[in-house]
């Protein structure tokens, strides 16, 4: 398709597609003539993708470059991409914060907690993120022990291991699309990114409602 469909089909500016092209988010499409490209299906999940990041996770278009320079480069395997991903879902910055450099030491229930998960004992974003998260709980006087965040993360941690298994099984295979053929790494990112802030969401929204369940009920039966 030329450049006036591509931007039809997608939903997004021929304007935006050009500022995408030039900033190196959306790959060039097949040379027809000097002034024309051929694109397909690649460029429509490319900019569907971009777009996810765009309006769903707020990110930034050097952000976003960054990620997808990861997608465009075989050398980089697509668990790169999804740990880019999830820090632009997570609205963390792309480097860790040097907390070690602060002279910090770590929060003392988050070794245990690994621990008692049976997960690695390893420096991440996210750990380095829970870390300053509890020193912000303490600093308001909430509890941050043991059996506080093994009540959270139990239930999480089984949530966790399905969201992993759905994007790709032990034996490394890409998950199929609607016609049984396998889905691009663009398209599995895109999902990781969108699912991630939807579900974080509905956790948050059950959350809630079984707050507001249990206290309807609290108050209908004090006893």
């Amino acid at each position: 398709m030329l450049l006036a469909e591509l931007a039809e089909v997608s939903g997004v500016s021929v304007a935006s597609i050009k500022f995408y092209r030039r900033e190196g988010l959306l790959p060039a499409g097949a040379r027809l003539t000097a002034t024309r490209q051929d694109y397909g299906t690649a460029h429509l999940e490319r900019l569907e993708l971009i777009q996810v990041l765009r309006e769903v996770a707020g990110a930034p278009i050097a952000r976003i470059a960054h990620l997808t320079a990861i997608l465009d480069d075989p050398e980089q395997p697509l668990l790169s991409a999804l740990g880019a991903a999830q820090l632009i879902s997570l609205g963390l910055p792309a480097e860790e914060p040097d907390t070690a450099g602060a002279g910090l030491p770590e929060h003392p229930s988050i070794a245990p907690l690994l621990s008692h998960l049976g997960w690695p004992d390893v420096h991440t974003a996210p750990r380095s993120a829970l870390d300053t998260l509890l020193r912000s709980l303490e600093g308001w006087g909430m509890p941050t022990d043991d059996e506080v965040l093994r009540r959270f993360a139990e239930p999480v941690a089984e949530i966790a291991r399905a969201d992993v298994a759905s994007i790709r099984d032990l034996r490394g295979e890409l998950p199929d699309g609607p016609d049984g053929s396998p889905v691009s790494d663009d398209v599995q990112v895109m999902r990781a990114v969108a699912g991630a802030i939807a579900f974080d969401r509905l956790i948050q929204l059950l959350r809630a409602l079984g707050h507001t369940s249990y206290s309807i009920l609290q108050a209908r039966d004090p006893g």
